[in-house]
């Protein structure tokens, strides 16, 4: 297999069938330049492309620009400089996850382009924002390398150009108080993701990309970002983002508390950096060193739901699925779609289920945040203990007991209430104003590489059969990187089909191609089951799956605060 970063990626031959002339060009490392300077990148003869890494789109976040608004780079320079390596992670809980450190200077975005193109190239453009709960993950992972879908894209005659970013992440990018909000300074992580979208408008077109096509992408809490994306401002584009991506979760997936929720955490951190004196406290909080303010602001060290973005008035104007009901979305078109058993990873899975009122105990505390009793007793009617119901979906009668009697009851209230009723109402509104809204729901189980070093030999297994189709399963297909589909021709199969599906959305808004399923529209509530041959390939279902317990979450949804 080939190897996990970039500069090993120079090092490692690539599979016969993915080999390109190594003739078609020279080892000239690539130059481009943007407003601000230029910038040399790396050429990797392998895939025959550019790649530029941890270029940076906005200023240091570091002391005076700590808690604010993403501030434009205010520096030209003659000469070059190198962007040859990612930058580091924005802060995060995690301090020595990351090959390339954790810090401030962190708001970064990575360009990866085949090998040849200029200017008058044009080429679509997407944008990957990475998930992890809005609390951890970097651009720079392994997972999210961006190579294989480029150079997938060429294969397959649709060449575009990919790009990650870096935003502030926690209570570094979400920090909310009466202070944050009277400074209008609240949801910086969604105002870092937007600048680096300026920058793309700004710059893209120098590294051969159309700055007018460009499809915002995201997995998980990315997808949470692009669905708040598609409605920030009331649904405010300003021809930032042509088309969207979300794969496994909704704006109205996450919680959206308000500073009675923040304050208190707020005024802690306060006072354990010796601020509470101040009279301006959030400039206080400027001044403390970064490795005496961490360990305060570190998300492991808070409890709940930890930080998301908030309703402020500005950015998210009201809770999303207000906006969604009101039609104040940008009205684009849209891939989305969730994993079958989506509600494996939310649902304790450590022997906490096992009576109906440990289920009514998640309902109402983990899942409903306040749904009044009754509406407990009407999930726990539509969501009964059958395990031949539960998730993981078609395991029958088997329950899984040792992670809890009633674990396959709580998965499936899980997945509903976060990811598949969401997807529900949001796909239904999506439609309402732009026909080209593509839905999936993904079946198949994922592998997992246990070595994490080596490509050669593979000693990975399934996911485990209780984790089932679970959260985060269809990363790897898309991304088409052989390190981590699987060994098996059916999981290259699946992948080189998705990989080759998204690639032609990013293009030109329609997943649909040449040897390629036919996807329709989601109209009326037709959505495509990606599957491997093996499993009976793939079929368009109506989306009626557990439609009654959705459709009564959907209704009840507001009670979480979204």
């Amino acid at each position: 297999m080939r190897g996990f970063d970039m500069l090993s990626l120079l090092l490692v031959p690539a599979f016969p069938a993915l080999a390109v002339d190594l003739k078609s060009r020279d080892s000239a490392s690539p130059q481009v330049t943007v407003l601000n300077g230029t910038y040399e990148g790396l050429y990797l003869p392998n895939f025959d492309q550019d790649v530029f890494l941890g270029i940076p789109y906005a200023q240091d976040t570091s002391n005076q620009n700590r808690f604010r608004i993403p501030q434009a780079m205010n520096e030209t320079w003659a000469g070059v400089r190198d962007a040859k390596n990612y930058s580091e992670a924005c802060p995060d809980y995690f301090t020595d996850a990351f090959t390339y450190g954790v810090g401030e200077n962190c708001l970064s975005i990575n360009v990866i382009r085949p090998a040849g193109i200029n200017k008058a190239s044009n080429l679509p453009v997407v944008t990957w924002i990475h998930g992890g709960s809005y609390q951890t993950g970097t651009s720079s992972r392994p997972d999210y390398n961006l190579t294989y879908i480029v150079q997938r894209s060429v294969e397959i005659g649709k060449p575009i150009v990919a790009t990650s970013i870096n935003y502030r992440k926690g209570g570094w990018g979400m920090r909310y108080s009466r202070e944050v909000q009277g400074a209008g300074q609240a949801n910086l992580s969604l105002r870092d993701m937007r600048k680096a979208l300026v920058w793309i408008q700004e710059n893209i077109s120098a590294f051969g990309g159309d700055r007018s096509k460009v499809t915002i992408w995201g997995e998980s809490s990315g997808s949470f970002a692009v669905g708040q994306l598609l409605l920030t401002y009331g649904g405010r584009s300003d021809g930032l983002f042509h088309r969207s991506i979300q794969q496994s979760g909704s704006a109205t997936t996450a919680w959206y508390n308000s500073s009675d929720w923040y304050q208190p955490i707020y005024d802690k951190v306060v006072s354990q950096v010796n601020c509470t004196d101040a009279i301006d406290t959030l400039a206080c909080l400027r001044t403390i060193p970064y490795a005496e303010l961490y360990p305060f602001l570190n998300t492991s060290v808070v409890t709940g739901p930890s930080f998301y973005p908030v309703v402020d008035g500005d950015v998210i104007p009201n809770y999303p699925s207000i906006l969604l009901e009101e039609g104040r979305s940008a009205h684009i078109p849209h891939l989305y779609g969730t994993n079958s058993d989506e509600g494996t990873d939310n649902a304790p899975s450590d022997g906490v289920l096992n009576t109906d009122e440990d289920a009514r105990w998640y309902i109402s505390t983990q899942t409903g945040w306040g749904f009044p009793n009754s509406t407990v007793e009407e999930i726990m009617r539509l969501y009964p203990d059958n395990p031949t119901q539960g998730i993981p979906l078609n395991t029958g009668a088997e329950r899984f007991a040792s992670q809890g009697w009633q674990y396959k009851r709580g998965a499936a209230i899980a997945g509903d209430v976060f990811y598949h009723a969401p997807r529900l109402f949001d796909a239904r509104a999506y439609t309402q104003h732009h026909d080209d809204t593509y839905i999936y729901r993904f079946n198949t189980r994922s592998w997992l590489n246990n070595t994490n070093a080596t490509f050669t030999d593979y000693t990975g297994s399934l996911r485990p059969a209780y984790r089932g189709v679970a959260h985060f399963s269809e990363v790897a297909f898309v991304f088409n990187n052989p390190a981590f589909v699987g060994p098996w021709d059916g999981y290259e199969g699946l992948s080189d089909q998705m990989s080759a599906q998204w690639i032609h959305f990013v293009y030109r808004g329609d997943p649909n191609g040449v040897d390629l399923p036919v996807w329709p529209r989601y109209g009326r509530g037709s959505n495509l089951v990606l599957q491997t041959e093996d499993q009976g390939g793939n079929y368009v279902e109506e989306d009626t799956y557990r439609l009654e317990g959705r459709e009564f979450l959907i209704k009840w949804a507001r009670r979480r605060h979204v």
